[in-house]
């Protein structure tokens, strides 16, 4: 207890025994030691009201003087309590101001939104992109401002997609780029970045892949037949140049190839809308692929399996999935050593469609598998260049998954092998058009 208290208690104390000894004097000790503890109460009261109106004519007023060691101590600690609370409020409005002024520089919008998607808050980008003003929509949901047919779903609990990209509606010829992150308490934030510049540098990137593949197309195709035209020759002069030509007519087939998979990758890349899905006979589909990587294999004598339920088929392009599908099987081929195994399963589960290509192959370093799917990314250039592959199949094969939707997954371990699995949902399930056989096994390489 502080010495105020023990100050007060002790006057109490005095004032009440005083009052006591005089009520005994006239014979009233009753009455003055309750009028001497009213008069107390009263005074107590009185400070309390003191307290009250200086609390409510605001921080300006002074302090009331006079009141007591205790409740000049009570006084004391509410200026306290004042001086900290504006000190505060001066540190939060400065905070706030910088607050609005970092925001207001950002080039992207940022919008706040509620748990009912009803807009709290935006910054100055927003009014330029998304046409929107704090002062007109706050409150109003974000789907009656921003009318995009896909946005209601980008929304929703699931939030599928990651990002959504959309015209602007101030502009159609702005693309924006929107994504959600949650932000405090049932809160979260919607961002919204100018992509139009990246997205016409990419168009141009594949108008100029595209054409300078188309025009060098043809001249290596020229190239191509004079080169098997003079090696199926029988002249004798040209018996010395046999070993040339023939490794002029590699290099050839190798830039046709190339430019094969450039001209399919900028299709893939381009094309704005998913190809028209169809009922896929997988089974058949790699059935023949696995007879393609018997006759790639040759000599190396590969034992290739196929496993595949032959009543499993699936809605999507054909020509896609055949160009994905054979570029995941004949890279196993190229690089599993001589006398390896390569596994081909097609299946279903509870989670959905799986196309699982495994080798036994040298395997892939973990740092590798992230940038597996990147243009011309190769482990080992030297070796790709002999096995004839190009570092765009991957692409391809993720791309072509995309336009399904489905995913890529690659596990390997250095010395062991490789695994490769395609995920498509269960959605794309088709039914074939006639009785499904039974599932097959069925070994295609000579060394099994």
């Amino acid at each position: 207890m502080s010495v105020a208290w023990w100050r007060l208690l002790r006057r109490l104390l005095v004032f009440l025994l005083g009052a006591l000894l005089l009520g005994a004097l006239v014979g009233q000790w009753q009455l003055a030691l309750g009028l001497a503890a009213s008069a107390a109460l009263v005074w107590q009261l009185w400070q309390l009201y003191q307290l009250e109106r200086w609390l409510n004519s605001g921080s300006q007023a002074m302090r009331p003087s006079r009141a007591g060691a205790v409740w000049n101590g009570v006084f004391d600690h509410v200026m306290r309590l004042r001086r900290q609370s504006r000190k505060r409020k001066r540190k939060l409005g400065r905070l706030l101001e910088q607050f609005q002024q970092a925001t207001a520089a950002l080039p992207d919008a940022a919008v706040l939104l509620d748990d009912d998607n009803r807009l709290l808050w935006c910054n100055a980008a927003s009014r330029r992109l998304l046409g929107l003003d704090m002062g007109r929509d706050s409150g109003r949901p974000i789907t009656h401002l921003l009318r995009y047919p896909g946005f209601v779903a980008f929304l929703g609990p699931r939030r599928e997609p990651d990002s959504i990209e959309f015209p602007a509606p101030v502009d159609d010829g702005l693309l924006l780029s929107a994504r959600i992150v949650p932000y405090g308490k049932k809160q979260r934030l919607l961002l919204a970045t100018d992509v139009s510049r990246v997205r016409r540098l990419e168009q141009m990137r594949r108008e100029f892949v595209a054409n300078v593949s188309h025009e060098l197309r043809t001249p290596l195709t020229v190239i191509s037949g004079y080169l098997e035209t003079l090696l199926d020759s029988d002249d004798p002069a040209l018996e010395v140049w046999r070993q040339p030509l023939r490794g002029m007519q590699q290099q050839a087939g190798r830039m046709l190839h190339i430019i094969e998979d450039l001209l399919m990758l900028a299709r893939l890349e381009s094309q704005r809308e998913r190809s028209p899905r169809r009922p896929v006979a997988v089974p058949t589909l790699l059935a023949d692929i696995a007879d393609d990587a018997v006759a790639l294999s040759g000599e190396q004598n590969h034992c290739i399996e196929l496993q595949a339920d032959q009543g499993l088929w699936l809605l999507g392009c054909e020509k896609e999935l055949r160009s994905a599908f054979s570029n995941l099987v004949f890279n196993a081929v190229r690089y599993t050593p001589a006398e390896g195994r390569i596994e081909i399963r097609w299946f279903a589960d509870d989670s959905g469609l799986h196309l699982v290509v495994a080798d036994t192959g040298e395997g892939i370093a973990p740092h590798h598998i992230p940038r597996l799917t990147e243009r011309f990314y190769r482990i080992n250039r030297d070796r790709s260049r002999i096995s004839g592959g190009t570092g765009l199949g991957l692409s391809i094969v993720k791309h072509v998954l995309n336009n399904h939707g489905g995913q890529l997954h690659i596990t390997s371990e250095v010395g062991v092998g490789s695994v490769f699995s395609c995920d498509f949902a269960a959605e794309l399930r088709a039914t074939p058009p006639v009785a499904p056989l039974p599932c097959r096994v069925s070994p295609t390489g000579q060394g099994c």
